[in-house]
């Protein structure tokens, strides 16, 4: 099995990561928080979600295809961080999510607007460094923004950046980003008017 944990801690190297990188620190402190508060809940009534990542190759757009294909009523959305926009997903992601039922074959990255924010009813991470970024970039949506992998039932609940590894690893984390949307669609449809 592949190991697809980011891990923010764990050793002297992880330990001056954190230090010295505040990417580092923003994802070690929502994973603490997560394991100390326990999964979030949703605020509200979610018809409009957005999915975010860094450049939208890959977590996003599978995590948000996946997610359409189980609450079709759902407007969902994804883009990226850092996207420069129009760049396609990479030949491995494009093959793990076909394995998995998801074409991303016709996906184009494009980067977070105002206005995908601004309609979301649940704003979704990868990774604390995500959320913490959002919230820098617009501060009212504090209250929408959660990290997809908060709905994983065990840690890590970080999911990690694929882009440039093998296809193991892409299959490892979009199993995961699969049974973060499953668990997390169970509860949207609890809620749901």
């Amino acid at each position: 099995m592949v190991d697809v944990a980011p891990r923010p801690w764990g050793g002297a190297r992880a330990l001056a990561r954190v230090l010295v990188s505040s990417q580092a620190r923003e994802d070690a402190w929502h994973e603490w928080r997560r394991r100390l508060v326990g999964e979030p809940g949703l605020p509200g009534s979610v018809q409009r979600v957005l999915v975010v990542c860094h450049g939208n190759l890959c977590r996003s757009p599978f995590a948000g295809a996946r997610m359409a294909q189980c609450l079709p009523a759902l407007r969902v959305r994804s883009a990226g961080l850092a996207a420069s926009g129009d760049d396609p997903a990479p030949e491995a992601a494009v093959r793990a999510a076909t394995r998995r039922g998801v074409d991303l074959g016709p996906h184009r990255t494009r980067p977070v607007s105002d206005q995908d924010v601004a309609d979301a009813d649940l704003i979704l991470g990868m990774q604390g460094r995500h959320a913490a970024e959002l919230v820098r970039r617009w501060p009212a949506c504090e209250a929408r923004v959660r990290l997809l992998g908060d709905f994983l039932p065990e840690p890590p609940f970080a999911i990690a950046d694929p882009w440039g590894r093998d296809d193991a690893f892409f299959e490892a984390v979009f199993v995961r980003l699969e049974a973060a949307v499953a668990r997390l669609a169970q509860r949207i449809e609890r809620v749901a008017p």
